[in-house]
């Protein structure tokens, strides 16, 4: 491989490291890796934010509410040891956590977040669905987990999709029927990673491209879309939506390959916009679309954002190198891993392959008045699963109503409105699913619950 040179003039700019957290003494991999990916959570019940992150030996959470005194409150061992790559989502008030290239036997595992931040519990712990699984990804809307690459008991599928309805009791709903070419081979024989939303799947398939699915319907699934000749082509690697899901994000994990924006108004046509990167040698790892920027974690570049108001002309906007070396050598895969820009208080978290996690602040002139400032309304209903009684949050929101249906659409239980907090008793009700639904200036908030 050839290594190539750069001296950066400037570290950082626009972007102000609040806290960070190491420790060299961990387990390593490739000689100097400890660290792999990374989420957020935040808790609106408790007002608190948090980091849910792996280590080649462990999950690890940092409470982050008071950023600057950034505290370490848990590290519980993960499936496998030596674990190269780890990777997480939340839903509701749980983690779930998987691993990849890693030594022993990997497995899903499933945390209860309600507890933070006084205890971390794993309430799930098993290889039956995927023993190493390359990354996760969740679609709250139709409560279902997907796991692209996974290995289980079973054999290995591209990916594989999961109800978790019942969030600590996953259920397999269906492998990825991956379309055959002329000759009767696959089009693809993995997925790297992947973003779904409303049950169509956009996966990134290494050398192959991106291919879109609709999913709905799991007995009869179709490739509607797919990106598979482009400017800069190498290792697809992950994609992101912006918020019109009418233009797609994704990087090409290779030395010097650019980021690329594609329209996807028609998925039988997708029409190239731009390409752009922080470096001629760089590596792009993740790259998320949040408002009017692109968030990258950009390995040896750090951490990148990128105001893309105009997606034709993206502008580099902000920066801090995690990896600051002089002159930098462009080479492999050090750096910058993870990158999450979605928590409330607008701080950007990330991980560093060797120089840990870390939390940052954006200059708040940049972001202006952005939809970032402001999180989308949002509900919480707890405990679920329950067996009697519940309580649905929604301080700060104006509710017009809270209603309990059936799945068939019958409504079960109306109740008085409080001033943040309702509870409703459903010990009456037979066991099964069931949808809160609440009115909030305009628009309509709906919650998934079990019944046991």
């Amino acid at each position: 491989m050839l290594l190539h040179l750069s001296v950066n003039a400037q570290d950082a700019y626009r972007m102000r490291k609040l806290a960070s957290y190491n420790n060299p003494s961990l387990p390593k991999v490739d000689g100097t890796d400890i660290w792999n990916d990374l989420t957020g959570y935040y808790d609106p019940i408790k007002n608190r934010e948090y980091i849910i992150c792996g280590g080649t030996d462990s999950i690890y959470v940092f409470d982050i509410t008071d950023a600057v005194n950034m505290k370490r409150i848990a590290a519980v061992a993960g499936a496998s040891i030596f674990a190269k790559n780890r990777d997480y989502e939340t839903y509701q008030h749980y983690a779930y956590c998987v691993s990849d290239q890693g030594s022993g036997i990997g497995a899903l595992q499933i945390f209860d977040l309600q507890y933070l931040p006084d205890s971390f519990p794993e309430v799930y712990h098993s290889n039956a669905l995927g023993t190493y699984t390359h990354t996760i990804f969740i679609d709250s809307v139709s409560s279902r987990l997907y796991m692209s690459s996974n290995s289980k008991p079973g054999g290995f599928s591209a990916m594989d999709i999961l109800s978790i309805s019942d969030p600590v009791h996953p259920t397999f709903l269906a492998e990825l029927t991956v379309p055959t070419k002329s000759g009767g081979f696959p089009l693809f024989n993995l997925v790297h990673e992947m973003f779904a939303k409303n049950d169509t799947a956009y996966l990134s398939c290494g050398e192959a491209g991106l291919y879109i699915f609709d999913l709905r319907n799991l007995a009869d699934q179709r490739l509607i879309g797919s990106i598979n000749s482009y400017p800069d082509q190498g290792y697809n690697h992950s994609s992101w939506l912006d918020k019109t899901g009418k233009k797609i994000m994704f990087t090409d994990e290779n030395a010097g390959l650019d980021i690329k924006i594609f329209d996807i108004n028609s998925l039988s046509n997708p029409k190239f916009i731009s390409q752009f990167n922080s470096n001629t040698y760089t590596t792009s790892h993740n790259a998320y679309w949040y408002g009017n920027f692109a968030y990258v974690s950009a390995y040896h570049d750090g951490v990148v954002v990128y105001d893309i108001t105009d997606p034709s002309n993206p502008i580099k906007a902000a920066w801090f190198d995690t990896h600051p070396v002089s002159p930098e050598v462009y080479g492999g895969f050090k750096g910058c891993w993870g990158i999450y820009p979605y928590l409330p208080s607008k701080h950007i978290i990330a991980s560093d392959l060797t120089a840990g996690i870390f939390v940052f602040e954006i200059d708040s002139a940049l972001l202006g008045s952005t939809e970032i400032t402001k999180p989308q309304a949002e509900i919480t209903v707890y405990p679920n699963p329950c067996s009697g009684k519940i309580k649905v949050n929604y301080d700060g929101i104006h509710l017009d109503a809270i209603t309990l249906l059936n799945t068939m659409g019958d409504i079960q239980i109306n109740v008085p409105v409080d001033a943040n907090t309702s509870e409703i008793d459903l010990s009456h009700l037979p066991q099964g699913l069931y949808i809160i639904e609440c009115g909030a200036d305009g628009q309509i908030l709906r919650k998934r619950i079990f019944k046991y």
